[in-house]
């Protein structure tokens, strides 16, 4: 199951929640990829967002 959302009028595909990354003190954070196209194991397309600043326009659940 993939699960996509809308965010800024670009598709992305939620990958994972984490509670904390290393990064940053900042809580709850949501990895997105920004290529659907590319094969899942491609990171240059990921990009860890806080929940607190992040808004979907929608979120749904697809099984490919």
């Amino acid at each position: 199951m993939t699960t996509v959302a809308k965010l800024n009028d670009k598709f992305v595909r939620l990958v994972k929640t984490q509670e904390t990354v290393a990064f940053s003190q900042e809580k709850n954070w949501v990895l997105v990829e920004y290529d659907l196209a590319t094969a899942e194991n491609r990171r240059q397309f990921r990009r860890w967002l806080p929940v607190s600043t992040t808004r979907f326009d929608w979120v749904r659940e697809f099984t490919f």
